[in-house]
């Protein structure tokens, strides 16, 4: 079996009447592909044969070994016709027909996955031929060709079995050694499936032995390994015979003919080696021996079953429905997979009768963001399966992606603080998509990004009052345009916030942390803010040494949450809990050592408060300089000495910065640099971006005369640091 896809680029043809000298497009460039779909070498069977259709198509375009463009449910037209929109018609692009059961377990992911995960892809005979053929082929873009064409081929090895003389029956036959998954595409690595448990595949044909008639018996993955052992069998004229040949090694699309021949006592059989299509094709045992009785079935709003009687499809919304299975004398049912907010259970079984047996299925709404889900109702006689019912869950049309993951009451609670992008919407045409909020704020933002896309952004209220770790709460309303037919979706966070103070754009947080980076509880918040009403500055001259104490926070090593203290030993002031060993805040990512909404700053966050990278702030109070763009700065040093725990700790200065109206003021305890020892006045300042170099404020007393200097130098990942976090920039900011 073959299809024939020819591509095309529809821009070429727009072009017939133009210039070439004046308007050209390159080979390489984005554009319109035109998929023709053609069948070559089919046989004359019905379109309902699901070893031929394509249900659906995907599409994924590689370049450079890694997945640059995906393309889920492909629409093929009337006229057997679809199209792509490539941004570069680069590369190779690669076609997985009916692959849902793959697709759903691969994770293949723009710009991550690449082409030898995409190629080493398995999967079990069962997830290729659960509902349709699994069938993949590929196109080679780099030529610059414009037109391609490709075949599709199934994924499996199909096993006949033959036996079309008189008084000979089969009654049982043995395959040895085959494995049950495989590669799906046929260039994949076969060592990825050098472990794989080999099985024995048994067909017994009890009671109704195969006579005068021709066969499907398994589809199997492609195994490279020859000599799969077969053994029949046999009775004829009154005897038995046992017959045993010899599979070679299984191809993909392939047919292997297990064909008897021979009379009386000269039975032999041989392996016949064809493409799909030669032939007479035969109808599948494993699917005309399991079939819904639709006349006897009970089906709820929607629920639809396809003209052969083996495919429930059950819509998105509730249901509740029967169905009842009809298959051969002695046949019975059992219930294989599962799907979310799904219970399918037996109503009464019937051993020896037809109907087999009622099963009764329940199904909850399904939320935006679903995927096709599959439950299966195998029909086996005598241990050897001989049919299938499949049913298949239809996902919400609301497409879904993001951080939101509605439950199945509809709502999503993140149960902590988050902005940013929270979600993409892709609605149904028709649809149309609002936020409600009560007395809440309007924490949360759609933008409509057009062709019925629409982003959910979460905002961020600077200084807020009512940042204290209360709930927030909005409902996202899907309605028609209309505003008919609506469906409400509950979103919950929990609002957070710290002090905070534009700079030239940047909102900075007024406070060091302190505590656990990552509880908001254990920070200075806004509702607890000492300076709210005053200078920053003039609050630390005249506060006490223990509340200064307070303000200058804890010191911190990169990947350790946890604030080191500052304590002693009678004698000496160190921080409880250093460590030798640490990860590096210049690399670790910047959100990893802050709080939820917040980030540790890089070398330009820090750069605007400084002439240079060394740069000399001295002593003054008041003073001015500017900083390496040109802009002016205001700022005072301010030195005073400390007392904590009972100890005399010495000297500290901390540092007042002013640009139009805005103060920014930065204080720290200094930093321990080895298992005892600290340096009191050099504040190292956690900074992201540069494994080996950190801002730092290398501090004098007065009395040194020494100067005071803002500087971008090397330590090492060991030394402890101070964290004064900034704003992750947020997209919306609301009153």
């Amino acid at each position: 079996m073959k299809y024939i896809l020819t591509l095309a680029s529809a821009g070429l043809f727009l072009l017939s009447g133009c210039l070439q000298e004046d308007f050209q497009q390159s080979p390489d460039s984005g554009g319109i592909l035109t998929v023709n779909f053609s069948r070559t070498g089919m046989t004359n069977e019905t379109d309902t044969n699901t070893d031929e259709q394509i249900h659906t198509l995907n599409a994924y375009r590689f370049e450079n070994g890694i997945l640059k463009e995906s393309f889920k449910s492909l629409q093929v037209n009337d006229e057997g016709m679809c199209k792509l929109d490539l941004e570069q018609i680069k590369g190779n692009i690669y076609f997985l027909a009916n692959g849902e059961s793959v697709i759903s377990k691969a994770n293949l992911t723009d710009d991550v996955t690449t082409l030898d995960e995409f190629l080493n892809l398995t999967a079990t005979s069962e997830e290729m031929t659960s509902e349709y053929m699994l069938m993949n082929g590929m196109a080679d873009l780099s030529s610059g060709n414009t037109s391609f064409s490709v075949a599709l081929k199934r994924a499996v090895a199909r096993i006949d079995l033959e036996s079309s003389f008189q008084d000979a029956e089969v009654n049982r036959i043995v395959i040895k050694e085959v494995a049950l998954t495989g590669l799906v595409h046929e260039a994949g690595n076969q060592s990825v499936l050098a472990d794989l448990e080999k099985n024995e595949l048994t067909k017994d044909f009890g009671e109704h032995p195969f006579k005068n008639g021709k066969e499907s018996l398994y589809y199997l993955p492609e195994q490279t390994s020859n000599g799969h052992e077969v053994e029949i069998m046999m009775t004829a004229n009154g005897g038995w015979h046992r017959l045993r040949t010899t599979l070679p090694a299984l191809k993909r699309n392939t047919v292997y003919t297990l064909r008897v021949y021979g009379n009386g006592a000269n039975l032999n059989v041989e392996v016949l080696t064809d493409n799909w299509e030669s032939g007479d094709s035969s109808a599948s045992g494993l699917t005309l021996k399991g079939l819904v009785d639709k006349e006897n079935s009970q089906l709820s709003e929607g629920v639809t079953i396809n003209e052969r009687g083996d495919t429930v499809f059950v819509p998105c919304w509730e249901s509740n429905f029967q169905l009842t299975l009809a298959a051969e004398t002695g046949a019975e049912v059992s219930i294989f997979g599962g799907a979310e907010g799904v219970t399918v259970t037996p109503a009464t079984r019937s051993k020896g009768l037809s109907p087999v047996a009622q099963i009764n299925a329940a199904s909850r709404q399904k939320m935006p963001g679903s995927k096709h889900e599959y439950v299966y109702l195998n029909v086996h006689k005598d241990q050897v399966q001989t049919g299938r019912v499949v049913l298949v869950f239809t996902p919400n049309p609301i497409e879904l992606s993001g951080l939101i993951q509605f439950d199945e009451n509809g709502e999503c609670d993140f149960n902590r603080y988050v902005d940013g992008e929270l979600a993409r919407l892709i609605l149904p045409e028709g649809k149309t998509a609002t936020l409600r909020f009560g007395e809440e704020a309007q924490w949360m933002k759609l933008t409509d990004e057009g062709n019925n896309t629409y982003r959910l952004l979460g905002g961020w209220k600077p200084n807020d009052p009512k940042a204290d770790g209360r709930e927030q709460a909005g409902e996202l309303i899907i309605t028609d345009k209309n505003g008919s037919h609506p469906e409400t979706y509950t979103i919950r966070r929990l609002n957070w916030g710290l002090p905070v103070v534009n700079v030239n754009g940047t909102w900075w947080c007024k406070y060091n942390l302190r505590g656990n980076v990552k509880n908001f509880n254990d920070q200075i918040l806004i509702n607890s803010d000492p300076a709210k009403d005053s200078s920053l500055a003039d609050y630390l001259t005249s506060c006490s040494d223990d509340e200064f104490l307070h303000i200058l926070g804890d010191q911190y090593q990169a990947g350790n949450p946890e604030g080191l203290q500052l304590t002693h030993d009678d004698s000496s002031f160190y921080y409880e809990g250093y460590k030798s060993q640490t990860d590096n805040f210049g690399t670790l990512s910047p959100t990893v050592m802050a709080p939820d909404g917040y980030q540790i700053p890089d070398f330009d966050d820090y750069r605007f408060f400084t002439g240079s990278t060394n740069f000399n702030l001295g002593y003054f109070n008041p003073g001015a300089f500017n900083n390496g763009l040109g802009q002016r700065l205001n700022f005072k040093v301010v030195e005073r000495n400390a007392t904590f725990q009972g100890l005399q700790y010495g000297p500290i200065t901390f540092y007042d910065f002013e640009y139009e109206g805005s103060h920014w003021t930065i204080c720290g305890l200094g930093h321990q640099w080895d298992a005892t020892s600290i340096s009191k006045m050099m504040i190292l300042l956690a900074t992201y971006g540069n494994g080996g170099s950190t801002w730092m404020i290398e501090g004098y007393s007065n009395s040194e005369g020494r100067g005071n200097w803002f500087k971008y130098t090397g330590n090492n990942a060991q030394k402890t640091r101070t964290i004064r976090c900034i704003k992750t920039p947020v997209e919306y900011i609301y009153e």
